[in-house]
C-alpha cells in the first residue's frame, strides 16, 4: 500500500499576517528615508528663513527729493529698521549713478544721509530713484520738480 504525503500550503491567515508585516517592514524603511531628504533639504531652508528674517529687520526709506535745477539731485534716506544697512547701489531712471558720499556706505540705525547725485535731468518728467541696500531691500519711488 501507497502512502501519499500530502503537502499543505502556508493558511490564508498566516499568508496575510506575512504580507501585513511585509507592508509594515517597507512602510518603516520608507519612513526612514524620506526622513533623510528631509533632513537633508531642512538645512538649507533654514538658512534661507534666517537670511529672510535679517532682511525683514533691514529697511530703509527715501524721506524726500529735492531736484535742483537741471543737474542735480539730493535724495534723504532714513534708516527705519532694526538692524544697521549698507547702502550699496543708486539708480535714477534705472541707471547706475555714482552719488556723494561714495558708496557703499553704512547706514545706522535711526540713522539718515543725504546723497547728492550728479546727473542731467528734465524737471517736467518724473524720475524714478532706487535706493538698494547689500541685503537686497530696496526704497524706490518717482518724484517731479
Amino acid at each position: 500500500m501507497k502512502v501519499i504525503a500530502r503537502r499543505r500550503a502556508v493558511s490564508t491567515l498566516v499568508a496575510t499576517i506575512l504580507m501585513i508585516n511585509t507592508a509594515i517592514a517597507m512602510g518603516a524603511v520608507m519612513i526612514a528615508w524620506a526622513m533623510g531628504l528631509i533632513g537633508t533639504y531642512q538645512g538649507g531652508t533654514q538658512v534661507q528663513y534666517m537670511l529672510i528674517g535679517e532682511r525683514a529687520q533691514e529697511a530703509i526709506v527715501i524721506e524726500n527729493v529735492w531736484l535742483q535745477g537741471g543737474a542735480t539731485i539730493k535724495v534723504f534716506v532714513r534708516n527705519v529698521g532694526s538692524r544697521d544697512a549698507e547702502i550699496r547701489a543708486v539708480y535714477v531712471n534705472g541707471t547706475s549713478v555714482s552719488p556723494s558720499p561714495s558708496l557703499p556706505y553704512r547706514l545706522y540705525v535711526s540713522g539718515n544721509l543725504t546723497l547728492t547725485i550728479s546727473i542731467s535731468h528734465n524737471a517736467r518728467y518724473p524720475q524714478l530713484i532706487v535706493v538698494a541696500t547689500a541685503r537686497g531691500n530696496q526704497a524706490r519711488g518717482e518724484w517731479t520738480a
